[in-house]
């Protein structure tokens, strides 16, 4: 599994959109953005802690509001009407990430 970081890239109609990056080469490694729920459901799925999600998320915001580099990543309107079965189809990840 790649150590991940969660990154803000965007708003779209009142949300906050987030990408998953390698953490250390930087590179993104979610096909499309997504929204926040998307991003908790994956992350407790996995066992993290509510409490190291709120940190995430956090710093995500903040870098995104300092006026960070956004990533170029493509955005997707049909991303949010997919079905909830699968997590890392839905992140773009296949199995073997």
């Amino acid at each position: 599994m790649v150590d991940v970081a969660i990154k803000q890239v965007s708003q779209r109609d009142g949300k906050d959109r987030f990408v998953l990056v390698n953490a250390t080469t930087r590179e993104v490694v979610t096909v499309n953005d997504v929204s926040e729920a998307t991003i908790r459901r994956f992350f407790r799925d996995n066992g993290a802690s509510e409490e190291m999600l709120e940190s995430c998320l956090a710093k995500a915001r903040k870098n995104y509001g300092d006026g960070a580099r956004m990533a170029s990543v493509p955005v997707s309107d049909a991303q949010e009407t997919m079905g909830d079965d699968d997590l890392l189809f839905e992140l773009g990840l296949s199995d073997d990430d």
